[in-house]
């Protein structure tokens, strides 16, 4: 199953979000929720995120909503699809991940933010009940597994380290930053993304996000199923040894996660030609 023939992934249960009010008590609001995509040169995949993103929204009607791309200098046709699909479009130069999503968050008016990778399809069952969830079910913030749209034949780095993940994400109830959703408020007093880091920033979020929101007394929620489903394409990149050799010197010191040389894996892409 690639990328593609995902779009018909997770259609089940669309009647989870039957009737959402307004949200009350969230200051600045103009819509009930932000769908904020950061994008550098995401042409191939772009339009197949926001064509699912398209039906997802669909199917909770009684909620107003905008989709902010955060164009980080892109040199191809990645806001020309943006802006095909109606999405509103901000500039951001700055090559670091948590300042990129910071960006869209601060342009946004959502009392719900949600966060979306450019090469992620969030299913639409995923949508609606992380949307369900923030409304009506005192959620403050959560996030969904994670899986890929094709393996590559690759056991170790294909399978075994996004089911290692997800195993994480559920014990310890962290959030890829593939796919984060949480309350307006919270995000800010948390302090967004922290733009200290070059990767691995979603993880700090994460923990702040969880102690903002046991002070204001609501939960947190990894989605289990459906999945959101990201792109392979570091498998095509990259060996499972090469990934290897870049991801344990983050694991055993994390200060690396602060210096942009060591967190390459994370921006470094093949030239096409």
């Amino acid at each position: 199953m690639d990328f593609r023939s995902l779009l018909r992934f997770g259609q089940t249960g669309q009647e989870v979000l039957t009737l959402i009010l307004p949200v009350e008590g969230v200051q600045g609001s103009a819509c009930d929720y932000s769908v904020i995509i950061p994008a550098y040169n995401e042409e191939d995949y772009l339009s197949l995120t926001l064509e699912a993103l398209h039906e997802a929204r669909n199917a909770v009607p009684h909620l107003t909503g905008e989709c902010i791309v955060v164009d980080n200098h892109c040199t191809d046709r990645t806001v020309e699809i943006a802006q095909k699909f109606g999405c509103r479009v901000i500039f951001e130069p700055v090559h670091k991940i948590a300042k990129v999503r910071n960006a869209g968050a601060n342009a946004s008016t959502g009392a719900f933010l949600i966060f979306v990778d450019a090469d992620t399809i969030v299913p639409v069952e995923t949508f609606q009940i992380a949307l369900k969830a923030l409304h009506e079910d005192n959620i403050g913030c959560g996030g969904a597994r994670l899986g890929f749209d094709q393996d590559h034949d690759r056991w170790f780095s294909g399978v075994f380290l996004p089911a290692m993940w997800n195993f994480i994400s559920q014990k310890f109830r962290l959030f890829a930053g593939s796919f984060i959703f949480c309350r307006r408020d919270l995000f800010f007093l948390a302090g967004g993304f922290p733009e200290t880091h070059f990767a691995g920033e979603e993880i700090v979020l994460s923990k702040k996000l969880k102690k903002e929101s046991k002070k204001a007394g609501l939960g947190v929620l990894v989605i289990i199923s459906p999945p959101v489903v990201s792109s392979a394409r570091k498998l095509e990149w990259y060996s499972d040894w090469s990934i290897l050799k870049m991801i344990l010197p983050l694991i055993g010191f994390p200060l690396f996660l602060r210096n942009q040389k060591a967190c390459n894996f994370w921006y470094r892409r093949p030239s096409k030609d």
